[in-house]
């Protein structure tokens, strides 16, 4: 006997169940029930007397309970309520006084439910619009005597419910909608009507088929003061949680909810004094959606989750109100085997009002996913601060996992402030943060952020089997005069894990932190762990402002990139830090601060590591030293065979720029190569390293008489004789260690005092026995005076070896160019030997020179060599990074509301 799994039986047992009941319900559809309207007031006849209040309108429920049939398709409209009486006519013709409008009828509720069996279910519900106010007939009554008059009704509040099943396809689709509260009017107490509020719910089930649900909830707009003194309202609230169901054995799910907050309703444009200060309470309604879901049946599942807060009225005077915050929270896990998800989540902050001297601040959103799958995610989530006279803030944030390459974009945009004179500006933005998480197979996706305060953080972790492909964009815009706002982008990838064998597949990771036009600061971070080839980058960029060509300033910006993989893998690290961006017009900025830092590391694979780093050209003073450049790069390969390539770069007035390069040498021990250059009263310096001989460093620069620095040190070549030394120098260092070349010079001085230019060479590397050292200057080259002075200092593990002086160009060609210098016997152990040129200028002038370093034909390194440069720590773990990131943003947004605060008292 066939046996039939808990699913099938069920399928077989209620299939000709659901089949009868769809044929005896498939006439009960497009029904429609309207509640009664409320009636209205009587008008007042007698003088100064108030109008009646209208009636509610009717109530209305409709569900099968009390229906007595099942209903696919039904609308249910509450009742409108009835409009007020107008007041009584003035004692006399032209009098102010008169009597007061009555009050307008609520709007009656309605609810609608529908239970299909058929396969599709529709349900729709809309509140009762209030009734207005009555007339006041005078000019206006200033002596309102009851608050009970002349108000507007409320709307009526609406709910829907649709369920359907079937064996096949099944919809349902429910809509609920608030009522309109009613316009005010009748005397300076008038208060209009506030929007209805409104939810829904809809599910659809099926054995077999593909399922749909919708929920739409929209909050009723808040009624508008009208005519003196009246006074709006706000607009009704839309919740929808865990409203949209669906459930299919194999099919397809796909569940929509939308959350939409009423408009706040206007205060009168007229108010004259003293009844200005009695402006009510106008803010939009607020809007909440959110859904939590697992399923376990569904083959696929597509989901989009909204909220709209609605906007805020306007003030005529007084305070301006809020814009309707907005919700979005989507929670789903897929247990299906290869069950794919495809989710978008939004949410967008309702508009704030807007007053000459007081505008309120928009709606604030927030929006967040947490997608877990055993197939492919994909999902997206997006927050936008409503516009205001303070943008609001908006924070998104997504968690996906599942197989393969997960995929997920977060966005956050704070909404734009206004300023005192109407008109949208780049002031006063709201704070904007994006947070996503993604662990799976590989990764592609970013977060992306764009307010005042930004801040993006994206973080992946997985098994590398494959490709990684993920950055984050923070902008920085619009923050107030006295905030200057900061752009934060981070970026971390881990796709090894401790006693877990990790996948080779690329990775690609870029920070992208930019500031805008107030100064901003923006730093930028990415680490990237992985066993396969990687590319990561990191770029920030402060933002810029000038009042005129002696007062141009950039944010400080801080850059910082480290990659690390094994192998044969190749590995490429940028870092770019600017703080000397101008205006469009292209003008530079004078001062800023920019720090780079660059670290990248591989076993045999050729590792490529970048630093550039530019601040402010000039400064006020040279003691105001306030344009700083520090650039550092670092290139490690761990393995023979493996090419280290280091190159750091800055510009600014004070100058910090060093490039480290670590390789494996012959002797199979680490060696350590490392040029610097640095100054107080510099403009550029460029440095270079590598593990690997370059003959194209190593030849001497075409000198200009340039206010610039270089220095590039780098492995020996294997035959020495490749570098065509002069006779001294190949006589005496048949073996290279190493190779070097100083260059440094100055256009223009920037005041009356000398520059004194540095650069300098660094080798580490040890020693098994004692060994003579030879270093031999090969040439040198020279443009304009050359120098003022040179200073040069020799040192081994801080013992100084030589330390000479040179005021003459001729001097120093003499000693630069095909000579010796014996540094004399080391000892076995760890040897870091520096070499120090520093020169000073008066005048314009340029000069260069190129170095050996080695010995005799026995000289070699130690197989144990040097400590290996380790730059690498801990990674932290996405909740870890993304519970950092979330401190961060609320100091941020505690700082922002702190100074908000006190610039209003």
């Amino acid at each position: 006997m066939k046996q039939f799994s808990s699913k099938q039986a069920l399928a077989v047992g209620l299939t000709p169940l659901l089949l009868s009941l769809a044929v005896a319900n498939a006439y009960a559809a497009d029904v429609v029930r309207t509640g009664n309207a409320g009636q209205h007031g009587a008008d007042a006849t007698a003088p100064l007397v108030a109008g009646a209040a209208g009636k509610a309108g009717q109530s209305l429920t409709i569900n099968p309970g009390n229906a007595g049939t099942l209903y696919n398709r039904l609308t249910v409209i509450g009742g409108r309520g009835g409009n007020g009486g107008a007041g009584g006519p003035p004692l006399q013709e032209g009098d102010a006084d008169a009597g007061t409008g009555g009050s307008g009828g609520h709007g009656g509720a309605a609810s609608a439910t529908t239970l299909d069996l058929t396969g599709y279910a529709g349900a729709s519900a809309l509140g009762g619009d209030g009734g207005h106010a009555g007339a006041t007939p005078g000019f206006f009554n200033f002596t309102p005597a009851d608050p009970a008059y002349g108000n507007g009704g409320n709307g009526g509040a609406a709910s829907s419910k649709a369920t359907t099943t079937a064996v096949g396809n099944a919809t349902a689709l429910a809509v609920a909608v608030g009522g309109t509260g009613g316009d005010a009017n009748g005397g300076a107490v008038g208060i209009a009507g506030v929007g209805g509020a409104a939810t829904a719910a809809a599910s659809a089930t099926s054995l077999t088929g593909n399922v749909s649900a919708t929920a739409e909830a929209t909050g009723g707009a808040g009624g508008n003061g009208a005519a003196i003194a009246w006074r709006g309202a706000r607009g009704g609230n839309a919740t929808l949680t865990n409203a949209a169901r669906g459930t299919t054995a194999g099919g397809t799910v796909t569940l929509t909810q939308r959350a939409t907050g009423g408009k706040g309703g206007n205060n009168s444009e007229i108010t004259i004094p003293p009844f200005q200060d009695l402006a009510t309470d106008v803010r939009g309604g607020n809007a909440v959606s959110t859904l939590v879901l697992q399923d376990r049946t569904a083959s696929a599942l597509t989901l989009n989750i909204s909220s709209l807060g609605g906007d805020s009225g306007n003030p005529a005077f007084g305070t301006a109100y809020d814009g309707g915050a907005a919700a979005s929270a989507l929670t789903l896990t897929a247990g299906r085997s290869g069950a794919g998800i495809d989710a978008l989540v939004t949410a967008a902050g309702g508009a704030s009002g807007f007053q000459y001297n007081n505008s309120g601040t928009g709606g604030a959103a927030t929006a967040s996913a947490d997608l877990r799958g055993n197939g492919a995610v994909n999902g997206r989530v997006l927050a936008t601060g409503g516009n205001g006279g303070y943008g609001g803030n908006a924070t998104a944030s997504l968690r996906g996992s599942g197989a393969g390459t997960v995929r997920g974009t977060v966005e956050a945009n704070g909404g734009a402030g206004q300023d005192n004179r109407s008109v949208l500006d780049k002031n006063n933005y709201g704070a904007a943060t994006a947070n996503l998480a993604l662990s799976g197979d590989g990764a592609q996706g970013g977060s992306f952020s764009n307010g005042s305060y930004a801040t993006s953080n994206t973080t992946v972790s997985g098994t590398g089997m494959q490709a990684v492909d993920v950055q984050s964009q923070a902008v920085s815009n619009g923050a107030s005069p006295l905030n200057l706002g900061a752009a934060i982008a981070n970026t971390v990838v881990n796709t090894v894990r401790a006693g877990v064998a990790a996948g080779t597949a690329a990775v690609r990771a870029v920070s992208v932190a930019l500031g805008g036009e107030r100064i901003e600061t923006a730093t930028a971070t990415t680490d990237v762990r992985a066993a396969g080839d990687i590319v990561a980058s990191s770029r920030a960029v402060g933002g810029y402002t000038s009042n005129g060509a002696t007062d141009s300033l950039a944010g400080t910006s801080l850059s910082k990139a480290r990659a690390v993989s094994s192998g044969v893998h190749n590995v490429s690290v940028t870092s770019t830090a600017l703080s000397n961006m101008g205006d469009a017009s292209g003008a530079r900025a004078f001062r800023g601060d920019a720090t780079a830092n660059a670290y990248g590391r591989s076993g045999s694979g050729i590792v490529e590591s970048v630093a550039v780093a530019r601040g402010g050209i000039s400064s006020y003073t040279v003691a105001e030293s306030s344009s700083h450049a520090n650039a550092a790069a670092i290139a490690v390969s761990t393995r023979a065979g493996g090419v280290s390539l280091a190159r750091a770069e800055g510009e600014a007035l004070t100058l910090n720029v060093k490039a480290t390069a670590q390789g494996i040498a012959a002797s199979g021990g680490a060696v350590t190569y490392a040029a610097g250059a640095s100054s107080a009263r510099g403009n550029l310096a460029q440095t270079s390293a590598s593990s690997q001989f370059r003959a194209s460093a190593f030849a001497l620069p075409q000198l200009a008489a340039v206010s610039t620095m270089s220095a590039h040190v780098g492995a020996g070549p294997v035959d020495a004789g490749a570098l065509g030394l002069g006779a001294n120098v190949a006589a005496a260092i048949p073996t290279v260690l190493g190779t070097g070349v100083h260059a440094a010079g100055i256009e223009a001085l920037i005041d009356d005092n000398p520059t004194v230019l540095t650069t300098s060479g660094e080798f580490s590397f040890a020693t098994d026995s004692a060994q003579r050292l030879l270093l031999g200057f090969v040439s040198s080259t020279s443009a304009g005076a050359g120098f003022d002075a040179l200073d040069l200092t020799i040192s081994n593990n801080g013992v100084t070896l030589l330390s000479q002086s040179f005021a003459t160009l001729a001097a120093a060609n003499l000693f630069f160019n095909d000579h010796v210098l014996d540094l004399g016997l080391f000892g076995a152990g760890n040897q870091h030997l520096v070499i120090n040129s520093s020169m000073t200028y008066a005048q314009q002038g340029a000069y260069a020179f190129n170095y050996v370093l080695g010995g005799g034909s026995s000289f070699n390194t130690s197989a144990l060599g040097v400590a290996m440069l380790d730059n690498v720590s801990a990674v932290p773990e996405p909740s870890a990074w993304l519970m950092m990131s979330l401190g961060m943003g609320g100091m941020l947004l505690v700082a922002r509301r702190r100074r908000k605060a006190a610039s209003a008292a």
